[in-house]
């Protein structure tokens, strides 16, 4: 004999009350009496016992933790697992526990509460919330290129206003030794108090070619296309060249 309710399973007793065979998840027990779910419900109070889907309250907190236990009525539990679900266990955890709770409820083990509003306001929090980690993650993604963006800028113009100080430097030194360049960086000092030479500047690299009679500064940036997007090269007579540093990188490859 098989189950009213469940095709597949053989039935564990009789309904004392309409007579209908049922299994064991449809059995329900009052004073050594067994009772369909309908029959148990009438006799309780009249009213047919709510239900839960257990496959519905397992996707719920599949795709958000703790909302598996809103539908359950078990707001406590799903707050708890809600708030540890970066631990992912509880997360876990928590679609096995909606689950079995609905089957719990089904047979009548537990009793539901209806708390509709909390999980209503519960689904609106979980919205609210991930709309507002998706509009800082938009803003991100907006400033945070823009800034990279603008402190290349910056040292992009401080390289070529170097490059123009330490040029200056040199030319005045020419001045002051018959038209020659000095042939070695130490002898500049006194034209050119702050040292650049083989030193990372605001993410630049300065390096120095010199000869008595002309002399190559180059600055290029630490890391192309972050620290700086140019390679600035100024000689003698103060002309300044620059080029993408992009282009530097593919041609040598």
């Amino acid at each position: 004999m098989k189950c009213i309710n469940h095709m597949d399973k053989d039935a564990a007793a009789v309904c004392n009350h309409c007579g209908k065979s049922i299994c064991s998840d449809c059995l329900f027990m009052d004073k050594g009496q067994a009772y369909c779910r309908d029959c148990i419900a009438v006799k309780q109070g009249g009213a047919k016992k709510e239900e839960r889907s257990p496959v519905l309250a397992a996707v719920l907190s599949f795709i958000i933790a703790g909302l598996g236990q809103f539908y359950n009525g078990q707001v406590g539990k799903g707050i708890i697992i809600f708030l540890t679900s970066l631990l992912v266990v509880p997360w876990i955890i928590g679609i096995f526990d909606a689950y079995n709770t609905a089957k719990k409820i089904n047979r009548g083990e537990i009793a539901v509460k209806k708390r509709t509003g909390c999980l209503i306001a519960f689904i609106i929090g979980i919205v609210v919330s991930w709309a507002f980690v998706f509009f800082v993650a938009l803003l991100a993604a907006i400033a945070i290129p823009n800034l990279l963006k603008a402190r290349m800028s910056a040292n992009d113009t401080l390289a070529a206003s170097s490059l123009k100080s330490i040029s200056s430097a040199f030319e005045s030194y020419a001045l002051d030794h018959e038209g020659k360049y000095p042939a070695r960086n130490e002898e500049l000092a006194p034209y050119l108090p702050e040292g650049y030479i083989n030193k990372k500047i605001s993410g630049y690299v300065f390096s120095l070619y010199l000869r008595d009679d002309d002399y190559k500064i180059e600055a290029a940036p630490d890391k192309c296309m972050v620290s700086g997007s140019k390679i600035f090269t100024i000689q003698k007579g103060g002309i300044l060249s620059s080029k993408r540093c992009e282009s530097v990188s593919i041609e040598n490859q």
